[in-house]
């Protein structure tokens, strides 16, 4: 087969997203074989945040762990979706290694902020799932948004609409971490742009050496 057949036929697959979707509903399932996902000792012993715990116990890994743990079948319903339906348009825009990055980071600046939001309350919370990790994502939208290419097929305003709804569904519901959601959708949006600007100078030192 010609390089220009191959060509044609190839067809590009956003595989961390889909491994992410399916490591979150496998610790989900785990969850649900020992002890329940909404049970709240279960979430503990799988790695869900609890502020007290990475403090004063020096539990810091639980930053990284509740990205991955869930509440029920709703809760990882609803974050799985978004993943599926966000997911493949921002791993395609930084490719699949900066993609993970722009995840991890997202969800562990979001648990970051949950924390800090929580010392400063005094009310600390058992809190995990990947929404602080999908906000990330979701900033991302606002570069497609100012970007020439790509703003006829997300304009501005209903990006910004769109962010400002998935933000304020969580303010009067006591079961969302806003902190997590504000700080996930900040970070994710300061990272992806420094990652765009660096790909954009490398490329410009690339045409310009050629």
């Amino acid at each position: 087969m010609s390089t220009e057949q191959n060509k044609i036929n190839y067809k590009w697959i956003p595989f961390i997203t889909y491994i992410l979707i399916f490591i979150n509903v496998i610790i989900f399932l785990a969850e649900e074989l020992n002890g329940g996902s909404e049970n709240i000792h279960t979430a503990i012993n799988f790695g869900a945040l609890y502020t007290p715990y990475v403090i004063f116990r020096g539990e810091v890994y639980r930053i990284f762990t509740s990205i991955f743990i869930h509440f029920g079948v709703e809760h990882i319903g609803a974050n799985m979706i978004s993943l599926c339906a966000i997911g493949p348009y921002v791993e395609h825009y930084f490719g699949h290694f900066l993609f993970l990055v722009l995840y991890i980071f997202s969800g562990i600046i979001g648990n970051m902020a949950s924390m800090f939001f929580e010392w400063n309350t005094g009310v600390f919370n058992i809190s995990a799932g990947a929404s602080g990790a999908i906000f990330g994502l979701l900033a991302v939208f606002i570069l497609f948004a100012l970007n020439p290419k790509l703003r006829k097929v997300f304009p501005i305003q209903r990006v910004i609409l769109s962010i400002f709804l998935s933000l304020v569904a969580g303010i009067n519901d006591p079961s969302i971490d806003f902190a997590a959601h504000f700080g996930g959708l900040l970070g994710g949006l300061v990272l992806a742009f420094i990652m765009q600007e660096i790909i954009r100078f490398n490329l410009r030192r690339e045409k310009t050496t050629n």
